[in-house]
Formats: C-alpha cells, sequence, structure tokens
C-alpha cells in the first residue's frame, strides 16, 4: 500500500458512512458481522512468491479488511478503529497512519486524545518516523504543544539519542518558540552522559536559535566546552562543539581556545582528539611553527595512538605539509 495525500478535513458524508458505529473490534473480522459488507482484499504477491513472508492470521486478517477499507474510502468509527490495529501490527505502516489522519479529520475527533494513543505506540515503538511525523500533524491540528516538551523528554531520558525524537523536539521548540529551559534540559543530559553527541548538537541548536552566537556567548561556551574536556579529554563531540564555535563569523577568541588546548595538552599530551583538534587549528590558523608540529603529530597519531586511521592522517599530513609551503613561499 503506497502513501496517500494529506486528508481534507471537510470530506462527503457518503465517505463517512460505515455500516456499523463501534469502536471495539471483534476478531477474526472474516467472521465478525459487522464486517460482512465488505469484500476482503488479500495481498498480491503475485503467481510464483520466491520467499512468501509468513504473516500471522490476525495481521493477514486485519491487513485484508484494510485494504478493502482504503479501496471504498470510508472514513467512519469503524474504519478509525481498524487503523488502530492496523499500526499495533505494524507499527512503522506509513498508510495505516496516514489514512488513521484522515479519520480523524473526517470523524472531527477529540485530537487530545489521540496523543494518548501515540503514547503508547512510543512505549513499544519510539524510534519510528510515522508515528513522530502523525504526532507532529496532530500537534499543528490542535495549534498548541502543552504536552510536547513532556512527551520528547520522557522519550529521551529512556533514549537520549533517538533522531526522530530530537526533531520533534527541535520542530516543537522552533514553532511555538518554547526555548526558556531548553539549556536547563541540556545539562541535565550532559551530566548524565558528557559524550552525548545529540545533547551537545541540540546545544548548539538552541543558541543557534535564540540569542546567536555573541561575542558573550561564544566565551561563556569556550569556558563550558574546555571545562566538559578536562573530565573527557578523548570526548569528540566536545571538540566538535568547539569546531562550531570557531567557525562562527568575526570568531576573535583563539587566545582562549589556545589556552584551553593547551590544558588538555598538559593533563594528557596523547590525547588522539586533542592532536587532531591542533592539526584542524594549524590548518585554519596556519603558521610555519604549527604547521611542523602539525606534520609530527600525524605521524604520531598514524604510528601511535590512532592506528586504525592511519590513511585518514596520512592524507591529513599531506595537507599539512602542502600549506607548509605556500607558508613558507610566502615568507620568502
Amino acid at each position: 500500500d503506497g502513501p496517500r495525500a494529506e486528508p481534507s478535513a471537510s470530506l462527503s458524508p457518503r465517505a463517512r458512512r460505515g455500516r456499523t458505529s463501534s469502536r471495539s473490534l471483534s476478531f477474526p473480522l472474516s467472521q465478525s458481522q459487522a464486517w460482512t459488507d465488505l469484500q476482503p482484499i488479500p495481498q498480491d504477491d503475485g503467481p510464483n512468491p520466491v520467499v512468501p513472508i509468513a504473516y500471522s492470521p490476525h495481521f493477514v486478517d486485519v491487513m485484508n479488511y484494510f485494504r478493502a477499507i482504503l479501496k471504498k474510502q470510508e472514513y467512519s468509527p469503524r474504519a478509525l478503529a481498524l487503523t488502530k490495529e492496523v499500526i499495533k501490527v505494524n507499527p512503522a505502516n506509513y498508510t495505516g497512519w496516514l489514512f488513521r489522519r484522515e479519520c480523524l479529520l473526517a470523524l472531527k475527533c477529540d485530537l487530545k486524545k489521540e496523543l494518548a494513543f501515540i503514547d503508547e505506540i512510543a512505549q513499544v515503538s519510539s524510534k519510528n518516523y510515522q508515528l513522530w511525523h502523525h504526532r507532529r500533524v496532530i500537534i499543528q491540528e490542535l495549534g498548541e504543544a502543552s504536552s510536547e516538551l513532556k512527551a520528547t523528554t520522557s522519550a529521551l531520558l529512556e533514549d537520549p539519542k533517538n533522531y526522530h525524537v530530537w526533531a520533534h523536539r527541535q520542530w516543537v521548540l522552533r514553532t511555538f518558540n518554547l526555548f526558556d529551559k531548553e539549556l536547563d534540559f541540556v545539562d541535565v543530559l550532559l551530566e548524565q552522559d558528557i559524550r552525548n553527541n545529540s545533547a551537545w548538537n541540540q546545544r548548539f541548536f538552541v543558541f543557534k536559535n535564540t540569542t546567536g552566537f555573541t561575542r558573550e556567548v561564544i566565551k561563556s561556551e569556550i569556558e563550558y566546552t574546555f571545562k566538559a574536556l578536562m573530565k573527557t579529554p578523548n570526548n569528540l563531540s566536545p571538540w566538535n562543539y568547539l569546531r562550531g564555535l570557531i567557525k562562527q563569523e568575526k570568531f576573535d577568541m583563539m587566545e582562549d581556545v589556545n589556552k584551553g588546548t593547551a590544558g588538555i595538552y598538559k593533563k594528557d599530551s596523547e590525547c588522539a582528539e586533542c592532536l587532531a583538534f591542533l592539526i584542524d587549528l594549524a590548518l585554519e590558523y596556519p603558521t610555519a611553527k604549527k604547521l611542523k608540529t602539525a606534520s609530527k603529530m600525524c605521524e604520531n597519531l598514524r604510528d601511535n595512538l590512532s592506528k586504525i586511521r592511519a590513511k585518514y592522517w596520512d592524507y591529513q599530513r599531506d595537507n599539512v605539509e602542502k600549506k607548509l609551503e605556500e607558508v613558507e613561499k610566502k615568507a620568502s
């Protein structure tokens, strides 16, 4: 069953009409009097399927009647009830979620109650694009998001790196301007796991969409980042966050960065991520001295500290040597 267009809320009376108004279903549907008016449509696997999937009898029953409802374009209470079972047997069924939205809008249902159903499915299938897209559409229809930060907070405390939840939370924050306590939430996640790259990304997202990277923000964030790095120097996430700060327009705090990096290097001179960062700095802000040191760092990473990425460090060393040639040529 392929994707379908989003529904219009105003559907014809005929399209809404069904033989039953019951919201509960009795299975199998093939033995229910409430569904005798529909001819179930089996899945068409062609005349000679090579490896047919061994669907359960319940799954087959539900999907056969779902195809029949789709073909009839029936937006009724029984159709809505059926979509619930379709989603339960396969939470990733895009058409099931989409047809459910059509039914909800056509029947003018209480959409706040739909959020409870979404929460129920999220308990067993939270890494599910279809579910979070459905939730977004419901929130758009409601026009308010009072429950969303709590819902996404619960999901992220269970799985702090769930991309689909993060995407929904970011949409909610931007759409309804709910940034007030977001940094506090990010701090909680980073206290739980300072290596949580998603939380570092969210921190960057908050500043980008609120104050922007003012000089005061950048200075404060450099301090915050180096405090984190003193705890876990080989943590790639804050090093990448620092790279993002440096790339901001009119950045003029290299002295702070150099001081912080020197502190990390003094703490652990064999920190591979620190050396990688220093190599990047040498390429970004080249001097002959920095580049000569960076070349030796590439060799140390290749031969000792990060052998698994040996070819990458050879590549970086070539970049350093080329940049050194340019610098020395300009100086002569």
